[in-house]
Parts: structure tokens; C-alpha cells; sequence
């Protein structure tokens, strides 16, 4: 097998590993409540920033409005958001997290960050550094113009802070600032 193959091998499973074994588990540890993916995203982005209109939500997850209201209704009957409509506007939402929402959302921050911490204990400072540093040129190799960087910072929550490769592409971070 070719190195470019063996690597792009390798990327897939670790990413299979950390989207749908690791997110998923931290998630059930997290809650009861059975939440899909774009939910959980929902909570996340309204975590970040809020409130949203609805179609800003779909906009940033790339699905239609209808599919994001339905999981906004979900959420909302989980108490997880809260949905204002305008006076004068029955059409325009704004959806914004509750604290019962932010309490899960910070639950399952938390649970990730003690699981991940175990893993790198069994790492010295410079295996995390070069780990750290080729990641970093990856995601900021990978990453073009016309990705959705928005929604990747809204997931991220400010974490990476001034050491950030989206804030370094685009200029900004969204945690700072409100606006889409």
C-alpha cells in the first residue's frame, strides 16, 4: 500500500472513531435523551452563539429549514431550546438554548475532555506537539474557500482560542462575534 493511501486510510478510521464511537458515547454519558447528530450540533451552535433564526441554523448545517425546524421541535420538547416568535411575525423564530441545554452541552465537554486527557497521557510533550503540529497543517492544508468554516467554529466554541486555524484563515472567530 502507498503512503498517501495508507495515510488517508488511517485518517478515515480515526475520524469513524471519533465521530461515531467517541461523540456517541460521550453523548449517552452526557444524557438520556436520545439526540441525532444535527441536534446535538443544533445544541452546540446555540451554545457558541445565540440566539439563531431557523434558517440560519439550516443554512449552517446545509439542510433545509423544514428538517431543522423539526429538530428544533424535538429539542424544544426536551426543554434543551427555547423558541421566541416575533409579535408581529409568526414566521420569523428565534431559537435560543436553554440552560438545561447548556448544561448538557458543557456535561458532555467535559466528559470528552477527561476521556481524551487519559488518552493523551500516554503521550510525552512532543509526541502531542508533533501531533499538534501536523493536525494543525492538515485541517489548514484540507480547508478551502468555499468550506462551511462557520459551522466548524460554532462546533469548536472558542476552545482553540488564539491558536485557532479557522481564525487564522478567515481573520475571525465566531465565538467573538455574533454574526454568520
Amino acid at each position: 500500500m502507498n503512503e498517501d493511501k495508507y495515510l488517508s486510510e488511517l485518517l478515515r478510521i480515526s475520524s469513524y472513531i471519533v465521530n461515531n464511537v467517541c461523540e456517541k458515547q460521550f453523548l449517552e454519558e452526557a444524557t438520556t435523551i436520545p439526540l441525532s447528530d444535527n441536534q446535538f450540533s443544533i445544541l452546540k451552535i446555540l451554545n457558541s452563539a445565540s440566539p439563531f433564526n431557523i434558517s440560519d441554523i439550516a443554512k449552517l448545517l446545509a439542510v433545509s429549514n423544514a428538517a431543522t425546524g423539526k429538530n428544533i421541535d424535538k429539542l424544544v420538547q426536551n426543554k434543551l431550546v427555547r423558541r421566541r416568535f416575533r409579535k408581529n411575525d409568526r414566521r420569523t423564530a428565534k431559537v435560543s438554548i436553554t440552560q438545561e441545554g447548556k448544561t448538557l452541552v458543557q456535561k458532555f465537554n467535559k466528559i470528552k475532555t477527561d476521556k481524551q486527557a487519559e488518552v493523551f497521557k500516554k503521550y510525552n510533550k512532543e509526541e502531542k506537539d508533533k501531533f499538534a503540529f501536523y493536525l494543525r497543517k492538515f485541517v489548514t492544508n484540507t480547508l478551502h474557500e468555499d468550506s462551511n468554516m462557520d459551522l466548524l467554529c460554532l462546533q469548536c466554541d472558542g476552545f482553540c482560542g488564539d491558536v485557532c486555524v479557522i481564525k487564522d484563515l478567515r481573520g475571525t472567530c465566531l465565538k467573538n462575534t455574533k454574526e454568520i
